[in-house]
């Protein structure tokens, strides 16, 4: 009974034993795994650090490449959008520096034809357009005119070189033209004489029309309405200052009106020389 006894209190004292233990164990953990927490967040901070200085710096950059971008595309449409909702065509008056041979032109810039050519500085040939009967080159208001596709009838299209001929259309009526006459001449309703050309010296469909009774007159080659080359136009060249030459063209129905057209041509390309 007192074996009993003695070992049921032993048992009581183990068990206070480990309880006393194992209390002890788990109020000494919490401390620990504070200090395991700071250990892992100190070695964490750095990295952390370094990742948040990336990330800001990645976000330095796409925002400063976006920035530029932005900027590119507004100086581009900037530049290039008048150019594109105009067409191609520029309504700055700006005169331009043109020179060909040893002749200089101020020329305004929604006067030439191709922007290739919209620059100063030397040039070959020069392709300029007006319009009929305003006389003036591109603008907003007149857009219609000059974008219209496939007909243009009312652009009168120049085109300014060196001078290779010693003679103008007027000239050549007599020793070139007369020798490819067909049929009889006929009066045509502008006043002019319409004269039929013959194909042998490559008039294709052409009629020459001229001016009766004058020493120096007035001519043009026009195609015919009938002919299947294109729209019909007429064309004539005259001389420009010392050594130029012009060569222009209209639609044939403004034939009636071809004393205007030609005095207006000589007045406008002879205010575009710089030295007269």
């Amino acid at each position: 009974m007192m074996q009993t006894t003695v070992s049921a209190e032993y048992n009581r004292s183990l068990n206070e034993a480990s309880r006393t233990a194992g209390a002890s164990f788990v109020r000494r953990m919490p401390g620990h795994l504070d200090r395991i927490a700071r250990q892992n967040a100190d070695t964490d901070a750095p990295k952390k650090q370094r990742i948040s200085s990336k990330a800001t710096k990645l976000a330095f950059i796409l925002t400063a490449c976006l920035l530029t971008l932005s900027l590119l595309l507004y100086g581009a449409a900037r530049l290039f959008g008048d150019g594109i909702s105009r067409g191609g065509h520029s309504a700055s008056i700006t005169p331009l520096e043109i020179v060909i041979g040893n002749s200089a032109l101020s020329i305004p810039e929604n006067v030439i034809r191709f922007q290739g050519q919209r620059h100063s500085g030397a040039h070959e040939r020069i392709e300029l357009y007006l319009h009929w009967p305003t006389f003036s080159g591109y603008n907003d208001h007149l857009q219609t005119s000059f974008s219209r596709a496939g007909d243009q009838s009312n652009l009168i299209f120049l085109s300014l070189e060196p001078r290779t001929m010693p003679l103008e259309m007027s000239g050549r009526i007599e020793p070139i033209y007369s020798r490819f006459f067909e049929e009889s001449a006929s009066r045509h309703p502008s006043g002019l004489m319409r004269q039929a050309l013959s194909a042998t010296g490559g008039f294709i469909d052409e009629d020459l029309y001229y001016e009766p009774a004058n020493p120096y007159p007035y001519a043009t080659r026009c195609t015919r309405r009938t002919s299947a080359i294109g729209t019909p136009f007429c064309i004539r060249d005259i001389h420009v200052g010392k050594d130029l030459m012009l060569t222009y063209r209209f639609h044939i129905q403004h034939l009636a009106d071809w004393a205007k057209i030609e005095n207006r041509v000589r007045n406008y390309a002879g205010s575009l020389l710089m030295v007269h």
